[in-house]
C-alpha cells in the first residue's frame, strides 16, 4: 500500500505541466473578417494562420493560438497537419464582419479563451472600405478593441495589420490607423502596426498575385502574410513568461 501511494504521488508531482516556475504557451489571438477565419472548401483558403503556425513551430515558440471559433466558413474545410503536428485552428476570424460588429462581440467572446491573449492580431476594416467615416467604422472600433484587451492583460501587444491593397479607400484608412497605433503604443503594452500592403500584389490577373480574388490570400499571399506577422512578434516572442 505505501509503494503505491509513494508512486501516486510521484506521478502528480512529475506531470506535465507541474514544474514550478513552468511558462504557459504564448497566447496568440487572430483577430479579423475572412482574411482572418478561411476555410472555403473550394480552394486553399488556410490564411495566414497556417503558415504562421509553421513559422512558430520551426522556431520552437511554445504557444496556442486561441479564439471562440475552430473552423472555416465550410464546416467541411480542413487545414492539413504540419510537419505531423495537427494544426491549432483557435481564432477569431469571422467572414464578412465589419470592425464594429467584432468590437461588439469581442468582450462575449474572450470569456471563452482559457487565458487572456499575450499577442493580439488585429486585421479588420476590409469590410468597411465604403463607410462614410473611416474614423467611425474602424479607427473607434479598434480603440474600444485595444481597451477590452488591456482589460484582460495590461500587458498584452496589439499588432493591427494596415490592409492588404495598394488603392482605394485603404489608402485613407492606412494613415488614420497608423496614428491610431502611435496614440495607443506604449511600453507596458505596444501596439504596433503591420504593412501588409508593402511589396503585395492583389490583382489577381498578375501572374505573380498573392490573391485569389483581389482580397483573399491565395497560398503565396498566407506565407508573405505570416511572414510579417512573424517579424512584427519576433521581439515579443516569450512575453508571457514576463507576466507577473
Amino acid at each position: 500500500m505505501k509503494i503505491h501511494v509513494i508512486f501516486i504521488f510521484f506521478v502528480v508531482l512529475t506531470a506535465p505541466g507541474s514544474f514550478a516556475g513552468e511558462a504557459p504557451p504564448l497566447r496568440i489571438l487572430p483577430v479579423g473578417d475572412s482574411i482572418t477565419q478561411g476555410g472555403r472548401a473550394d480552394r486553399e483558403e488556410y490564411t495566414y494562420r497556417y503558415p504562421l503556425f509553421g513559422l512558430l513551430t520551426d522556431a520552437g515558440v511554445h504557444f496556442d493560438f486561441i479564439g471562440s471559433l475552430k473552423v472555416g466558413l465550410q464546416p467541411n474545410a480542413t487545414w492539413p497537419d504540419y510537419k505531423g503536428k495537427p494544426f491549432d485552428p483557435d481564432h477569431e476570424g469571422h467572414y464578412g464582419w465589419k470592425t464594429a460588429a467584432v468590437r461588439d462581440k469581442l468582450a462575449e467572446w474572450m470569456k471563452t479563451y482559457p487565458a487572456p491573449a499575450d499577442i493580439a492580431l488585429i486585421h479588420l476594416g476590409t469590410n468597411d472600405q465604403n463607410a462614410p467615416d473611416h474614423t467611425v467604422a474602424v479607427v473607434e472600433p479598434l480603440r474600444e478593441m485595444v481597451k477590452l484587451l488591456r482589460e484582460k492583460n495590461p500587458r498584452v501587444v496589439v499588432l493591427i495589420a494596415h490592409l492588404n491593397f495598394n488603392g482605394g479607400a485603404a489608402l485613407k484608412i492606412r494613415p488614420l490607423v497608423e496614428a491610431l497605433a502611435k496614440e495607443l503604443d506604449s511600453e507596458a503594452s505596444p501596439v504596433k502596426t503591420v504593412h501588409m500592403y508593402q511589396g503585395w500584389k492583389e490583382n489577381p490577373k498578375d501572374p505573380d498575385t498573392d490573391t485569389f480574388d483581389w482580397a483573399h490570400p491565395n497560398p503565396k499571399g498566407q506565407r508573405k502574410m505570416a511572414e510579417k506577422w512573424f517579424e512584427a512578434m519576433k521581439p515579443y516572442l516569450g512575453r508571457q513568461q514576463k507576466q507577473p
